[in-house]
């Protein structure tokens, strides 16, 4: 038997999961969907019709936090010329 899928999504942790890539973003963007929650008159905190950029942007954060590839990651690969600035080390 399959299991439903919840049609209403899950509260994310307030703390970053295991496995989040970004715990700094994850927290900051948890805090910024806390403060823009929806009320029952469809309506923001901020008093913007729910959802507002703040609100949309706080669910893109949270999703880029869990996702985001390490900096490591990103770095070219070694002894390749290239110029990786004064702190890449």
């Amino acid at each position: 038997m399959i299991d439903e899928v919840p049609r209403e999504p899950v509260e994310p942790p307030v703390d970053p999961p295991l496995g989040c890539a970004d715990p700094m973003l994850w927290r900051v963007a948890r805090a910024l969907r806390d403060a823009h929650r929806p009320r029952t008159d469809n309506f923001c905190e901020c008093k913007a019709f729910w959802p507002c950029p703040d609100a949309q942007l706080s669910e893109e954060a949270l999703q880029l936090a869990y996702d985001r590839p390490s900096p490591r990651s990103l770095r070219p690969a070694t002894g390749r010329n290239s110029n990786l600035g004064r702190w890449s080390a």
